[in-house]
């Protein structure tokens, strides 16, 4: 692929604190009876009463404070998502932004890069002309969020890292997977979601067991992902890169390659759009996927997590997977 999951039930909280309120004032009632009844009573009772009336505000109050902090995902989340950028942005960090982020929210939009061939995560829809797919909508939630308008730009794959660290871009949100070598150079979100790295062939096709299967073999794979690394390690295969991965599926179905390795979903998405593919043995790896950045812009970073954890919390992420991989929850690592 391009080299936390419960969601709390809410809900209960509110109705809580309406009983502590409501049984706060009639606290008060009584208290205010009892305060009526004693008159000519001593100073010293009175003064009992009354640090027992603020005893027991105090508790009231502590109890519906305590039920509103343990309900905190998608209620929390959607108080925080109000006003301004740079409103909503200071809420969150619990400062004014600094750095990028600064710039972003002074802005009011941000630059996401992705890749406009990679379904079902990005592409160029025929009939509309509009960019859809998954990470469209994984970007354009985060853009709520943050109150940003999002402005998609679609640079060729393997120059995005260096793009981020020249500021032609304020986040790649196009499936990149977190790896040892990139985090020498970019930022990582928390993962949003996870995927496998599957063998495809033509129909009908070899039926690996595992990667010794494509000794000998040609395999295409998109330039600068995680499979060209991974395939690379054996030189026994030979490996052809392509400018991403959907571009080598015509050359499978002609017969130039004798496999391609990408996402289980990028494979499926080809299989089900009617290309004669199929599955080849099981996934090869998993990878955990991210939002990617350029290094040294805490603010930023923290953002964009709290909209990644976000997203999980309130269950919009395995909705948005369900919608764009028929049904399959990505968003939880198997």
């Amino acid at each position: 692929m391009r080299h936390y999951v419960s969601r709390h039930a809410v809900g209960a909280a509110p109705a809580t604190i309406l009983t502590t309120r409501v049984q706060t004032e009639r606290r008060d009632e009584v208290s205010g009876k009892d305060r009526g009844m004693r008159k000519g009573k001593t100073y010293t009772l009175a003064a009992v009463l009354l640090v027992a009336i603020v005893a027991m505000v105090a508790f009231a109050v502590g109890c519906g404070g305590s039920s509103s902090s343990s309900s905190t995902s998608p209620s929390a989340s959607s108080a925080a998502a109000t006003g301004t950028p740079m409103e909503i942005a200071t809420k969150v960090l619990g400062h004014a932004p600094t750095g990028l982020a600064a710039t972003i929210v002074n802005k009011g939009t941000v630059l996401v890069a992705n890749d406009a061939n990679y379904p079902p995560q990005s592409s160029v829809d025929q009939a509309t002309g509009k960019l859809v797919g998954f990470d469209v909508d994984v970007a354009n939630q985060m853009g709520k969020l943050l109150g940003l308008t999002v402005d998609f730009k679609n640079p060729a794959w393997e120059t995005i890292p260096a793009g981020l660290q020249q500021g032609k871009y304020d986040v790649s949100i196009g499936s990149m997977t977190i790896t040892p070598e990139r985090q020498k150079v970019l930022a990582f979100t928390d993962p949003y979601y996870y995927t496998s790295g599957q063998v495809f062939v033509k129909k009908g096709g070899t039926q690996i067991t595992g990667v010794k299967d494509l000794y000998g073999k040609t395999v295409g794979v998109g330039a600068a992902t995680t499979y060209y690394d991974y395939l690379k390690k054996y030189p026994q295969i030979k490996v052809k890169t392509y400018t991403t991965d959907a571009d080598a599926f015509p050359d499978l179905a002609n017969g130039n390659l004798d496999f391609v390795m990408t996402a289980g979903p990028t494979g499926q998405q080809a299989i089900l759009s009617g290309q004669p593919f199929e599955f080849s043995g099981k996934p090869l790896y998993y990878e955990d996927l991210a939002f990617a950045l350029k290094q040294g812009e805490a603010d930023w970073l923290s953002l964009l997590n709290y909209t990644v954890q976000t997203m999980h919390k309130d269950g919009s992420l395995t909705a948005m997977s369900k919608k764009w991989y028929n049904g399959m929850d990505l968003t939880v690592k198997q």
